[in-house]
């Protein structure tokens, strides 16, 4: 991701939150995902991922693509308490 690569090591172990829309990000950096989560419009219009790595851009589409089915199916991944490891969907 981008702003992994702009941020550097600062950026690991922080969260973003990304549109499910179009894949776009606030380019903020936040401490947990409950502060990701507080600070967007509509907090199920976007996906959280913590920065840990560099995923391709084939598992991000899919992560962003399971995270919208989901919501669609009434589940709330936003919950902070909730977290969902993207490579376990691979």
């Amino acid at each position: 991701m981008l702003i992994d690569a702009v941020n550097g090591p600062e950026a690991f172990g922080r969260w973003v939150a990304i549109s499910l829309s179009d894949g776009s990000c606030d380019t903020k950096l936040y401490p947990t995902k409950e502060d990701a989560v507080r600070f967007q419009l509509h907090e199920t219009q976007c996906a959280y991922v913590c920065l840990t790595g560099i995923p391709t851009l084939g598992e991000m589409r899919y992560f962003l693509d399971t995270c919208e089915q989901l919501y669609d199916q009434g589940l709330k991944l936003a919950d902070p308490a909730t977290y969902v490891n993207p490579e376990t969907l691979l």
